[in-house]
């Protein structure tokens, strides 16, 4: 059995009734890192003319922002911080020139040629930088370089150098040492019947000289120091001393030595980042292969270390007011080295978004779509501030672009469950999360016969997979549209390419390639220290955070054997129901390791894992690559998204007939913009193979084959359609990359399951996508997940219901067998506040009073607020509880409904609503169209789903620290009326955890209120605080009359919260299959 009392964990739990059905409960936290409660923030300052604003406003309140940041804003309280100051000037172009150097591309220092022929000397198989130079300005002109060999041209190079004094000519090569003769042509003016023609120019004005690649450049070359500090310069390693800080910033202002006021408007800033994160290494010493003009990069370097500490959290925060010079260090360089070191820029502007640092200007002159600072910031998980200045916006500024830089998060997910009842061999099953080295578990509970949990583990997922050799597992990948086996050898050219990736970008050999392949799939002989040392894990089971857990045992969706579209006779479900009664219970998640596991409920091993084909990358900052690094720090997130299963009726290829399968629909949360399908059918060791690779990947759909698809953070629902196809239906999640006139909107996605089996996507046949009109390409939103309703009770989907980021609650009206549409003539159902996001899927129910009310006659529920990066924990915008009702009309707001109101608020004696609250559902005129709760303490939100039970409203608030250091946080388990958000008539719930539920006045579970006449009577409670310790709620999951708890800082099953509940013959409504809304 593991020792969980030495490893701080996050936790979910989930509830497992044999073979039978399963309740899921889950709760998460990302614990504290090892290190990142210590932080370095440096301070990047620009210090040419136009400065003098900033630099005064940073210098006069610089111990006011320092004090703020070693703890006296709650935000940082228990960080370790430490502080580092930076200047830059001008780019190093504009200093070249000086010390006797003149200016050239690679090789500054070699013989410069000129004249129409020369004879020069090379050597067989020596890579050689060409660098090509115009005496004039205005480039070659179709002159070209041709290096030749008894009258043979082997190279020729230069036709494409028109403009500018210097280009690269790249590089060339020989097979055979020796003599080499280089022309110039044409090199004077050329002869033409009808006379001279003086283009192209004459060839005197043509230079260029040659090197050994890594001859006058690269690790060999001096870095020009002289010029490379006259663009950049420490002012102050980093230290805890503050006062050593504040005395250095006097070496701010404007034209400072020794780079003075530097020679144009654009600055070095990109040479600066990439100063500070590399401690003062060479630069590349090239352009990119694009840039198109004059390459200025010599290889720099300023030697200047500004000693980052190797555990902490690192922060950039970057003052400018002008764009940045590229032709010495463009973006992508400088992006590259400040996510090698996992370096947060947080970018202050003081000029207009898309001006300034953040000018949307390309290196190669034109004009780009996102601006330089933009790219940046986004490029490291940072912020940019834009119109900063005077004192107070200065302060304001740091301190929001530091907390969000270097913040944690200890979020609660949300609870789901299948089953309403316990049954005997009823097992629990938590997972768990140690952030200290990002590894995970799946642990395996009994219950007793009281419902407590016994202490002791069946088993542990993560104890099975590390004794589980890695040519055993069966993992499978996705490419060229077919499912594969994950193994060197079916790869793709560009998936080993990832893995032959290095910590820094750059290629390595297929050996290197090979040996992180057997690490992703479980050795441990390459982990560090050992081998090539590699990322050490505490287990090859990755971090579960954000995924739930999901039990699949024998068939339970309840469809229909006739009627709707549904198959009859030998192919109805019930036939299909019994001959898989007795499959093998699996559980599945997904995990940061970068895949989806499969692990045998009863047993813990893993059956099945599965690697989506769309997270491969080469690039430095993605792919599986990543896994390895050993400064890896979360920042990347792979399959962090709850998969759906449902059966339906659909064929799986192309050739075959349709049948009844089990299909796994997976996301990936932040991880990436993509869904992929799996037959998860038939879990036996036969069909589980990587040999059958190919039939139980099916599909999958990402960004690529439609880019109005985001960050797949909805969880699908899959569903049979009015028009006989079965579909996964999901929002489009955030950070689409669609540029059309629909791109940004929030949309709906409906994907039809069998539409992308013949490795194709074709949208109106294969899918189909539902635009809002909400959002747009400069101020992008997103759809979450969906609530699916059958209103004719035929088992097709008729309404879908799901908020998006800016705030607005959708209807979607699938009623017919097409035309699909947005509902309610276009418009939102509801609108709130677009400070208010809406990340979960809506609860529906049927109005708890009014039995007759026009189609559909549903109240939709649903909290706001968001919690989807580390970020969020410090916003403390004011969120909501929600319940709007459906009668067919559209475009409410909060005017709309009826605001509620806390009769007590208070942390130790609960939290009491209005009961008597009159809502005016009825009336001819000045209808009202629901109710809302605005949460009353700074930070708290919703970001799970709510429960309806007994007419009962159960959902749950979390509150995180908000310490960008602190992991935890707390919230309030609440309970409230769903006709009007009140407090309970009667107790509804053990307020006082004495074990019973007692509905009188001296029973410790009700309030006793004195009303305006003087009387008094009393009514349960709305709310409960959860005990701090337990830290930030999850969802709440209901079974029989208990509800299950899980805080984040629930270590063990054993201390999961467990409230008795009244008892109530009602059906228990959210997160059941979506069908049971209106049950037979």
């Amino acid at each position: 059995m593991q020792q969980q009392d030495k490893r701080r964990y996050s936790v979910r739990a989930s509830l497992v009734a044999g073979v039978t059905g399963a309740i899921i409960l889950l709760s998460t936290q990302q614990g504290v890192a090892a290190g990142s409660c210590q932080a370095d923030v440096v301070f990047l300052m620009d210090n040419t003319g136009s400065m003098s604003g900033m630099i005064s406003s940073t210098r006069t309140n610089a111990a006011t922002i320092l004090n703020a940041i070693s703890g006296g804003d709650e935000r940082f309280e228990g960080i370790d911080v430490q502080y580092g100051l930076a200047t830059y000037w001008g780019d190093p172009l504009e200093y070249a020139g000086s010390g006797g150097t003149t200016t050239s591309y690679h090789c500054p220092s070699s013989v410069e040629y000129a004249g129409k022929t020369n004879t020069i000397s090379l050597d067989a198989g020596t890579d050689y930088y060409l660098d090509m130079i115009d005496t004039y300005g205005d480039g070659w002109n179709s002159n070209t370089w041709n290096l030749m060999q008894g009258g043979t041209v082997l190279v020729s190079k230069g036709s494409d150098f028109t403009w500018g004094r210097y280009k690269s000519g790249g590089t060339f090569s020989v097979e055979t040492a020796g003599s080499y003769e280089v022309t110039i042509a044409p090199y004077g003016p050329t002869n033409h019947w009808w006379g001279t023609s003086w283009w192209p120019y004459w060839g005197y004005e043509v230079r260029w000289r040659f090197c050994p690649v890594g001859g006058d450049t690269g690790d060999d070359a001096t870095g020009f120091p002289e010029i490379a500090r006259k663009a950049f310069k420490v002012n102050q390693v980093i230290t805890e001393n503050r006062d050593d800080v504040i005395s250095s910033m006097s070496e701010w202002s404007i034209c400072s030595s020794p780079g003075g006021c530097g020679g144009d408007w654009p600055e070095a800033n990109y040479f600066a980042l990439h100063q500070l994160a590399t401690e003062g290494a060479i630069t590349d010493g090239k352009c990119a292969d694009a840039y198109t003009g004059t390459c200025t990069d010599l290889g720099y370097k300023t030697d200047d270390a500004i000693g980052w500490r190797e555990e902490s959290g690192k922060v950039i925060v970057w003052f400018g007011d002008a764009r940045s010079h590229c032709s010495t260090v463009d973006v992508n360089e400088a992006i590259d080295a400040l996510l090698a070191k996992n370096i947060v820029v947080a970018a202050i502007n003081t000029q207009s978004a898309n001006y300034g640092i953040d000018t949307t200007t390309s290196c190669t002159g034109s004009s780009s779509s996102a601006g330089q600072a933009t790219m940046v910031t986004d490029a490291t998980k940072g912020t940019l501030t834009n119109n900063v200045s005077g004192s107070e916006k200065t302060v304001n500024a740091i301190l929001d672009a530091v907390s969000k830089g270097i913040a944690q998060v200890g979020s609660g997910a949300a609870v789901t469950f299948s089953t309403s009842s316990l049954k005997e061999d009823t097992q629990l099953f938590q997972t768990l999360l140690d952030s200290k080295d990002w590894s995970g578990d799946l642990v395996a509970y009994s219950l007793n016969d009281d419902g407590s949990i016994d202490g002791t583990p069946n088993w542990s997922a993560a104890t099975k997979l590390d004794a589980t050799a890695p040519e055993e597992r069966t993992i499978l990948t996705w490419a060229a549209g077919d499912g594969i086996p994950f193994q060197w050898d079916s790869l793709t050219a560009a998936q080993k390419a990832d893995l032959q990736t290095s910590p820094i970008g750059k290629p390595e050999t297929e050996a290197i390639g090979q040996a992180r392949l057997r690490y992703l799939r479980g050795s441990r002989a390459d982990e560090s220290p050992s081998g090539l040392g590699f990322r050490a894990r505490g287990s090859t089971l990755g971090d579960i955070w954000h995924s739930r857990a999901i039990y699949v045992g024998k068939p339970n969706m309840g469809w229909p054997d006739s009627g709707g579209g549904f198959p009859t006779d030998g192919d109805k479900y019930s036939t299909f129901v019994t001959a898989k009664s007795e499959r093998t219970p699996v559980v599945y998640l997904g995990a940061n390791d970068g895949l989806l596991h499969g692990f045998n409920a009863a047993n813990g091993k893993e059956i099945l894992a599965y690697a989506p084909g769309n997270l491969y990358s080469d690039s430095i900052s993605a792919g599986y690559h990543r896994l390895t690094d050993p400064t890896f720090n979360h920042e990347n997130l792979y399959v962090d998204g709850t998969p759906t299963v449902s059966d339906a009726f659909i064929r799986t290829t192309s050739g075959s007939v349709a049948d009844w399968h089990t299909i796994l629909i997976g996301t990936q949360g932040r991880g990436g913009r993509g869904l992929f399908a799996l037959d998860v059918t038939s879990p036996d060791t036969a069909t589980f193979s990587e040999t059958k690779a190919a039939n139980l990947v099916l599909w999958e759909f990402t960004n690529s084959d439609d880019a109005h698809l985001g960050y797949t953070y909805s969880r699908p629902t899959i569903a049979l359609m009015n028009n006989g196809r079965w579909a996964a239906i999901t929002g489009n999640g955030l950070d689409d990359t669609a540029t059309d006139s629909t791109g940004g909107q929030a949309q709906l996605f409906i994907i039809y399951l069998d539409g992308g089996i013949d490795g194709t996507w074709t949208e109106g046949s294969d899918y189909l996508r539902i635009p809002t009109g909400s959002g747009s390409t400069s101020n992008r939103n997103g759809l979450f997940s969906p609530a699916v309703v059958d209103l004719d009770n035929n088992g097709t989907a008729d309404r879908v219901y799901a908020g998006d980021f800016d705030g607005n609650l959708w209807a979607f009206d699938l009623s017919e067998s097409s035309a699909w549409e947005v509902a309610h003539g276009a418009n939102p159902l509801f609108t709130g506040q677009s400070n208010q996001p809406i990340t979960v899927a809506p609860t529906l129910i049927q109005h708890p009073t009014i039995s007759h009310g026009s189609s559909p006659n549903l109240l939709i529920l649903f909290g706001t607020g968001r919690f989807l990066s580390e970020a969020d924990k410090t916003l403390t915008d004011t969120q909501s509880f929600y319940a709007v009702w459906d009668n067919g009309t559209g475009n409410l707001d909060r005017s709309s409904l009826v605001s509620q109101s806390f009769v007590l608020n208070d942390d130790s004696a609960g939290r009491v609503t209005d009961t008597d609250l009159e809502i005016s559902y009825s009336a001819i005129s000045g209808k009202q169209y629901g109710w809302y709760i605005d949460l009353p303490t700074s930070g708290e939100r919703v970001v799970s789903e709510a429960l309806v039970y007994g007419g009962i409203v159960y959902f749950n608030t979390i509150i995180p620290d908000k310490s960008v250091c602190a992991s935890g946080g707390t919230g309030w388990e609440m309970s409230v009326k769903a006709q009007n958000g009140g407090s309970p008539d009667d107790a509804v719930f053990d307020f006082n955890d004495d074990g019973e539920v007692l509905k009188t006045r001296d029973g410790g579970d009700e309030y006793t209120i004195v009303g305006a006449n003087g009387e008094d009577y009393s009514v349960g409670y709305a709310g409960r605080k959860l005990d701090p310790d337990k830290g930030m709620p999850a969802g709440p999951s209901i079974i029989g009359n208990k509800r299950f708890t899980p805080g984040t800082a629930t270590e063990t099953g054993e201390e999961i919260v467990d409230t008795v509940l009244s008892d109530h013959e009602a059906d228990l409504t959210g997160r059941l299959s979506w069908d049971q809304l209106f049950p037979d």
